[in-house]
């Protein structure tokens, strides 16, 4: 019998269960479906499919049980190198930040410096005011105890005033008292200690200043001297190209005719604008800069998507060319979506821009500053407005003034520091009329005389919107008065005509009532010497008198106009700045 021949074509492949079909079936679908619904939510970023295909793999390491142990262990690897590249990304997020904020150091000690010499000034001035009115009370009670020399003060006199932070009952209680001594003498230690840990001498901060001040200037010629270097390096860079591109050409030109070419070409090299337009392409700061930006807006995309407002605040506000510092940016901030728990996008973002400006390169526009205003005021953050206007990192603007102001309309509870922080706002942009109101709003008559006294384009029409928008007896008085040797801003008839067309007539007919009471004559003196006031204005005013009950005041009005026939010149004014002086006493 011949042998048999075996069949030397390979094996057929094993064939699949209906099992293992139908588990790849359902996982592949599990995958799809996860995966449009992250594109349809717009966060289907290569994290969110990592974290798709893991789950996909569990699945597979619990249906293949043979393989288990492998396929567990090999998953765990995975898992721990994409944890160490995660650390590492945050890791240089944190570095970068320490690195901004030990840049920033210098420049920060200047301004404080700056602002504790001007804060020195205004505590010489204080203390100098302090022992003014010191040597004022000095004097007052020596005259006092002149004018009863019989008087003795009894010895058991009680304290008219309470002791700061404790009540009547406490004040009469012996153990409170005690209490309340230790704590001042343990404050007492502490800030003996604190003298001897917490400061320095003033020699030793003198040293530390010129340190600094050396510092710094080092720093300026090290700049200059890479300036040069820079420049005599494009110079060497233009020569070497010039030879080169002499090699490769037909030699038509001898070397020496074109390197001298390219010597009379250098007058192109005098700044460092010209300098980088010849050699942007060969620069190593320029080197794939468009590359750059675009993955640096594609990691602020990614950051924001995962709803990483904070850290995509921090990363837009340090933008290059502050290419994601504008209004553009700002609006997408707005419409994010978040909690009410959590803070508002915009505000983080504000606070970063904030945080990355400086006054004299980069302040915040007017148009982010305005945004980010309306919106601190929306989530009723006045403290971060206040922060944000006295750290003066930020562009003033009226827009932001009025804002500001309006808020303190809605809120009365906040609108003495709305006031203070829209004076300031206004002053800063020279709008004298709105800075004076705000003054005039917080009580302080005789700052706005002051202030308008020395403004040079304060108008007429300036102090009349003045007036009425916040009459008041000081103010009209101050308004109508001679002051330092220049003539009043209004005269009394101008007020008057301006109370009387307004809700606060009451006050320009109590000007004229007073006046009348100052004796015979008083009144006529006022209405002939008024040059401003037309006798149709002082009729007007009358006629308004008898229609509010002053019917013996406008008969005095009347009958004053009626006997002036033509202009009566006054030669003594003495007599009128008594009247006024004493119009409101």
């Amino acid at each position: 019998m011949s042998s048999p021949r075996f069949s030397q074509t390979p094996p057929l492949p094993p064939i699949t269960r209906a099992r293992d079909k139908q588990f790849l079936a359902s996982l592949q679908a599990h995958i799809d479906d996860a995966k449009e619904k992250l594109e349809l939510a717009g966060q289907c970023d290569a994290e969110q499919q990592c974290i798709i295909y893991g789950r996909a793999f569990d699945k597979v390491i619990e249906y293949c049980t043979d393989y288990k142990g492998l396929l567990s262990a090999i998953k765990c690897e995975y898992d721990e190198f994409i944890d160490v590249i995660k650390q590492s990304q945050r890791d240089a997020v944190h570095l970068q930040g320490k690195l901004r904020a030990l840049a920033s150091q210098p420049t920060t000690l200047v301004y404080n410096r700056k602002r504790a010499m001007e804060l020195t000034k205004k505590l010489e001035i204080i203390q100098n005011d302090s022992r003014r009115i010191e040597n004022q009370l000095e004097k007052l009670q020596t005259s006092k105890s002149l004018k009863t020399p019989g008087l003795e003060e009894p010895s058991d006199i009680k304290p008219s005033s309470l002791i700061p932070g404790m009540t009547v009952e406490d004040s009469l209680s012996m153990e409170k008292l005690t209490q309340y001594q230790q704590q001042l003498e343990q404050k007492r230690d502490t800030l003996k200690a604190d003298m001897k840990n917490k400061y320095v001498s003033v020699q030793e901060k003198i040293e530390l200043e010129h340190k600094l001040s050396s510092a710094l200037q080092d720093r300026e010629e090290a700049e200059l001297l890479n300036k040069k270097l820079m420049l005599s390096y494009r110079q060497k860079r233009l020569v070497r190209d010039a030879i080169v591109a002499w090699m490769q050409s037909n030699k038509n030109v001898s070397l020496y005719d074109a390197v001298s070419q390219a010597i009379a070409n250098k007058n192109e090299l005098k700044d460092d604008v010209c300098a980088a337009e010849v050699f942007d392409e060969h620069d190593p700061k320029k080197v794939s800069e468009g590359k750059s930006l675009l993955e640096y807006v594609e990691r602020f995309n990614e950051l924001f998507l995962s709803r990483q407002y904070n850290a995509a605040a921090i990363h837009a506000a340090n933008s290059p060319r502050g290419i994601l510092r504008n209004m553009e940016t700002m609006e997408k901030f707005k419409a994010a979506v978040v909690s009410d728990e959590d803070t508002s996008p915009v505000l983080l973002y504000f606070e970063a821009l904030i945080g990355s400006s400086h006054l004299p390169k980069h302040p915040v526009s007017a148009e982010l500053t305005l945004e980010g205003t309306k919106c601190a005021l929306a989530c009723e953050k006045l403290e971060l407005v206040v922060h944000w206007v006295t750290q003066q990192r930020i562009t003033y603007s009226e827009a932001l003034g009025d804002v500001i102001y309006d808020y303190g309309e809605r809120e009365p509870y906040h609108k003495p520091t709305c006031l203070a922080l829209a004076h300031l706002i206004f002053k800063k942009c020279s709008n004298s009329r709105k800075a004076a109101l705000c003054m005039c709003l917080q009580g302080l008559v005789q700052g706005v005389l002051e202030y308008t006294s020395q403004c040079r384009h304060f108008s007429l029409e300036d102090y009349v919107f003045l007036l009425t928008k916040c009459p008041s007896a000081d103010l009209i008085h101050g308004l109508t008065k001679e002051r330092n040797g220049k003539p009043a801003a209004l005269s009394v008839g101008q007020a008057t005509l301006s109370l009387i067309s307004t809700h606060y007539k009451e006050y320009g007919f109590q000007l004229l009532e007073n006046i009348l009471d100052c004796g015979e004559g008083a009144l006529e003196r006022v209405i002939v010497n008024d040059v401003v006031c037309t006798p149709e204005g002082w009729v007007e005013i009358a006629d308004e008198c008898i229609r509010n009950n002053h019917v013996q005041l406008s008969e005095k009005i009347l009958s004053i106009v009626r006997e002036q026939d033509g202009i009566v010149e006054f030669t003594s004014s003495e007599e009128d700045a008594m009247i006024m002086e004493h119009v409101f006493m």
